[in-house]
């Protein structure tokens, strides 16, 4: 099968031959390519297959009470979008998706991916390890946003990201509005915590 060789680069399925994705590519499934920009799910939208992106990057986005929209995460190729919905009673997206540059997903049905975990203990083993650091990683999230300043918050993403280049996507990211940002940013160099580089803006030291 085409493509199929892209599946086998997702750390889902290290332990896979090419024989076990044909295997798993016998259940309904298909490929869809995005261009940047392009809406992937719908806030609300049902999540009914395993989705693997294997190309670009996309990101997850959720509005705010004041009509701003946040950027709750960038995901990269190769991974999993929302593995921790796929057997949810309530399966439905808390977010909205959105490709971030050109994407390929593949799109797996649910029935015959959790078939093939039954047969295959390695995937099914890799699987709930995503899930697992998935909660971390939002639990993380959460107690980032309920617990640190907004100068805290900076720094943070500064560690992760390594540069502020853009305050506009900074803000995004952060959930406040680009002129909040601005002036903690501007508070942030007078205070000497960051310094203005031809990267953008880091941590100063």
């Amino acid at each position: 099968m085409m493509y199929i060789d892209e599946l086998k680069r997702v750390p889902l399925f290290a332990t896979c031959s090419m024989a076990d994705l044909k295997q798993l590519l016998d259940c309904p499934h298909k490929r869809q390519s995005y261009g940047a920009g392009s809406l992937v799910m719908r806030l609300g939208d049902p999540c009914l297959s395993l989705m693997v992106l294997t190309e670009g990057a996309v990101e997850t986005r959720m509005g705010s009470d004041e009509g701003r929209e946040v950027v709750v995460e960038r995901i990269e190729a190769p991974s999993l979008l929302a593995p921790v919905f796929l057997f949810s009673d309530n399966n439905h997206m808390p977010v909205e998706v959105v490709a971030a540059t050109r994407a390929v997903i593949w799109f797996i049905n649910r029935e015959g991916f959790a078939r093939f975990m039954g047969e295959h203990p390695p995937v099914m083993a890799a699987f709930m390890q995503t899930i697992a650091e998935k909660g971390t990683f939002l639990a993380g999230k959460v107690r980032s946003f309920a617990t640190k300043g907004m100068q805290g918050r900076v720094l943070e993403h500064l560690d992760t990201h390594g540069a502020i280049t853009n305050v506009t996507a900074a803000a995004g990211m952060l959930g406040v509005s680009r002129s909040a940002l601005s002036r903690v940013l501007s508070d942030m160099q007078a205070a000497g915590l960051i310094v203005r580089t031809g990267e953008g803006l880091v941590k100063k030291g």
